[in-house]
């Protein structure tokens, strides 16, 4: 029988829980965190992303990797973006907005707020349409409703879609009988000298046909009091602020709220469930693309500063019907709606008047499936898919601060543009000799509105050589129509972005091998090897006064990453890895601009070393402390394309390490029958500086030093 759970059409990942241990209803709940499972049961963690089916790790004919509860509880992550930043083959930068995600060596350049990944909860993509952008933080979901983080690297359109292109992150909630009555966490500390705060909880029932979870996170912070990198070539800063160099306005609040009920038969497989998300953010903009340093107050004493200010909303339907133990078909529906808030405002630099922002979308994303499994060893999934997306075209007010009256004409903000994707999905997967050979295979047909035919595929092969050794050998390709902010970009200001409606989608074909070598349960190691093609590569770079959406000829990547594991259940373990990317553009330049950028690869490090340790310490009363630290380690990173430009040739900013450590006091039962954990974590230790790279002639410093107390209660 296949599984029927909430949000994803055939299988959810059901994490292993200890023997002894039933989840029923009514049962005590129990913290799965802290359950004794060792390396092999860890790695052994069923997945579903792959192929849309449950398998395990080893078996997931993808380079993968699954973040559990437990280690996002171990590690102390506040976000999935924090997730992002230690898994191999991502590198994100953080403008102090919304990050920038590369993988394998390749970026998205100005504004691409990591869409050159595709970021889901259950299946369902939570993609701001009109940049095609991903929000990472905690306006993303509550962790306390996770399961599990399931990460592809490497392109996935076959089966997901357009924005499937550099790697997929498909975020599992929990499972019903998972959901507690209430799990809550406070965290209250300090950033950069200022307080912070964040909130993040989760609760529900369940019954064996029914159940409904509430979830909901709200962040407020503030890094204001960070630098201005002197390696920065060119800010444009206003001239009231002229000489200053450290951000006044870099405050940070974040909310997000969720709910989902549903039904499900316990014997035949069948469900049903509606789920919504609102979120929203709003960030100060010291650091943003249109002027710098323009938090505070101006030369006559008003106030002045660009705020950031989004939101989206999303009411999803997912439903299941089990035919009998061969045949089944989902239906899967979402509504999506965003745009800016009342709030959100962009300072330039003369500093007379501000901009605001019009920006919205709306839209419907519908696919039905049939999954057939004639027997255990094979199964063939067709998917049938359209997307509509309503963007209203971008446009701005200029607004006085003297009178407070807008001028100029708004008369596009009357405009709009549909988008509609039609996409038809054919997949299957066959265990020619269990466990020696399984192959995948899949073709996804896409009919854009703009861009016409599109054809991807994948296709692969899993063999476990002998117990301890599993070996994958992978291709994929993938497309992505450009986002309606690259194609339909109006400047806010000289030197701003401008959209270009001639842009060609991207494509890219990307070789995978992987070895995992695993001589006993408590060690593992893997290293593998990856080669990426990306043609027509779309994003905003320097040409003339502006920065224009073009599609710069092609990227060639070569990745090759190692990791090892070592785990001894809940008493020690750790991990370290280490990855070097080679990569080489072609930007269809010549001449003297051609001479300053190069064909080397920007932004991106040109190796990265990370590594992360636990260890559970004695202590009095039989009171169970782990103390846990993890470092980054990032090396050289080349300018960016405007920054190398404004400086007369490109640079190198330096190597910089990162390193966090918790103390963490589980099993606290203040309140019996009810469980308290109490930690003590820090961030950024020893206050790395960084820079990152810019894409708009200024680089970022780094997210600042944070230590805080963190209580989290479970009933």
């Amino acid at each position: 029988m296949i599984a029927a759970l909430p949000g994803v059409a055939w299988a959810q990942p059901t994490t292993p829980t200890a023997s002894g241990a039933p989840k029923t209803a009514g049962s005590e709940r129990r913290n799965d965190a802290l359950e004794d499972v060792d390396l092999l049961r860890l790695l052994d963690v069923e997945v579903s992303t792959a192929t849309k089916t449950l398998e395990t790790l080893d078996d997931a004919p993808a380079i993968m990797t699954a973040i559990t509860a437990e280690e996002i509880q171990r590690w102390g992550y506040q976000s999935v973006g924090e997730v992002l930043e230690h898994v191999v083959g991502f590198y994100l930068i953080d403008d102090h907005i919304l990050p920038n995600a590369g993988v394998q060596g390749m970026t998205g350049g100005l504004g691409a707020e990591s869409g050159g990944i595709k970021v889901m909860i259950n299946g369902r993509s939570t993609a701001f349409r009109t940049t095609s952008g991903n929000w990472l933080g905690t306006e993303l979901i509550p962790l306390s409703a996770i399961k599990q983080i399931e990460i592809v690297r490497g392109p996935a359109s076959a089966l997901y879609g357009a924005d499937a292109f550099l790697g997929v992150v498909n975020i599992i909630t929990l499972d019903p009988e998972d959901i507690p009555f209430v799990d809550g966490t406070v965290q209250v500390g300090v950033t950069k000298d200022h307080p912070s705060g964040r909130v993040d909880a989760v609760g529900g029932t369940f019954t064996d046909r029914f159940h409904m979870m509430l979830t909901a996170a709200g962040e407020l912070d503030d890094r204001s009091g960070l630098q201005m990198p002197g390696e920065s070539p060119a800010p444009r800063i206003p001239p009231y602020h002229a000489g200053r160099l450290d951000a006044q306005n870099l405050e940070r609040m974040s909310g997000v709220v969720g709910g989902r009920i549903g039904y499900r038969h316990p014997e035949r497989g069948h469900h049903l469930v509606l789920s919504a998300y609102w979120s929203g953010l709003r960030r100060g903009g010291d650091f943003a693309q249109w002027a710098q340093l323009t938090g505070g107050k101006d030369s006559f004493g008003r106030a002045s500063g660009t705020v950031v200010s989004l939101q989206q909303r999303r009411v999803a339907v997912d439903g299941l019907l089990q035919v009998n133990r061969e045949l089944g078909f989902a239906v899967q529906g979402m509504y999506f709606q965003g745009g800016v808030l009342p709030d959100d405002r962009v300072d330039v630099a003369g500093g007379w008047y501000y901009i605001e922002r019009r920006m919205a979308y709306r839209g419907v994303d519908a696919s039905v499936e049939a999954r057939w499994v004639p027997w255990d060893r094979f199964n063939v999934i067709l998917n049938l898919e359209s997307i509509y997306d309503n963007e209203d075209l971008p446009s701005f007010r200029r607004v006085s601060k003297l009178t407070g009256q807008s001028f100029g004409s708004p008369e596009r903000e009357r405009l709009s543009a549909e988008l509609v994707d039609i996409g038809a999905l054919l997949s299957a997967n066959l265990k020619v000799l269990d466990p020696w050979l399984k192959l995948t295979g899949g073709l996804r047909y896409d009919h854009h509105s703009k861009y016409g035919n599109q054809l991807t595929g994948r296709f692969g092969a899993t063999s476990h050589l002998g117990k301890t050794v599993v070996a994958k050998l992978l291709y994929g390709s993938a497309f992505k129509a450009p986002s309606p902010y690259l194609l339909f970009a109006e400047p806010l200001v000289p030197g701003d972005v401008i959209g270009n409606e001639d842009l060609s989608p991207q494509l890219i074909h990307t070789m995978d091998a992987e070895l995992t070598w695993r001589p006993a349960t408590w060690l593992s190691a893997s290293t593998g090897v990856s080669y990426s093609i990306l043609n027509d590569k779309a994003e905003f770079v320097p040409r003339g006064i502006n920065q224009t959406a073009q599609n710069v000829a092609s990227q060639k990547s070569l990745l090759w990453s190692t990791r090892a594991d070592v785990r001894k259940g809940d008493a020690f373990g750790g991990y370290a890895s280490f990855e070097a990317v080679h990569s080489t553009r072609d930007t269809g330049q010549v001449g003297y601009q051609a001479e300053l950028v190069g064909s080397s690869m920007v932004a991106y490090p040109s190796w990265t070393a990370r590594a992360g340790a636990y260890v559970k310490l004695p202590s009095p009363r039989s009171v169970p402390l782990e103390l846990s630290t993890q470092g980054i380690l990032v090396g050289p990173r080349r300018s960016a394309e405007a920054s190398t430009l404004e400086a007369g040739g490109a640079f190198e900013l330096p190597t910089y390490v990162r390193w966090n450590a918790s103390l963490v006091a589980r099993d606290l039962w203040l309140i019996p029958g009810h469980e308290t954990t109490v930690a003590v974590r820090a961030k950024n230790i020893l206050g790395a500086t960084g820079p990152d790279p810019g894409f708009s002639g200024f680089e970022y410093p780094l997210s600042p030093r944070e230590i805080f107390l963190e209580l989290r209660h479970r009933y």
